[in-house]
């Protein structure tokens, strides 16, 4: 298996397994000096990170985290999903609306030494959940 194949499973591994509250790859595979650029909520560190994404499981019911595309090389990953569910919780400064919601988004990480150091990453939330 090349290295950019790995890092493809790895990375779509670790998002998959966070949508369902399992961090473990996340702690592995993120450098402590990770940032995350998220026009949402701009994320510093492995323990932030963790905290908005449970978060999200907190505040969304039924969630569901779907891969639509991802991709690697052996410096960066990328990955177009889908999250779906029922908005339930206050989650970023919207108050819970008890409607189902989908959300379309995409992740693209730099990669050193098999680490993610940096990830851009958008998801048209608050679009969808104050139009829900």
């Amino acid at each position: 298996m090349t290295a950019a194949e790995a890092n493809r499973q790895r990375f779509t591994q670790m998002y998959v397994d966070a949508y369902r509250g399992d961090f473990a790859l996340i702690r592995e595979i993120m450098s402590p000096a990770f940032v995350c650029r998220n026009p949402l909520q701009p994320t510093e560190g492995v323990d932030a990170l963790v905290r908005l994404l449970q978060s999200q499981i907190d505040a969304f019911e039924d969630l569901e985290f779907k891969v639509r595309h991802s991709f690697a090389s052996e410096d960066g990953f990328g990955i177009a999903y889908i999250i779906s569910g029922r908005h339930i919780g206050p989650i970023f400064g919207v108050q819970p609306s008890g409607q189902r919601f989908e959300v379309a988004g995409v992740s693209i990480h730099e990669i050193v030494d098999g680490y993610s150091m940096d990830v851009y990453s958008s998801a048209n939330f608050i679009e969808v959940l104050t139009n829900a």
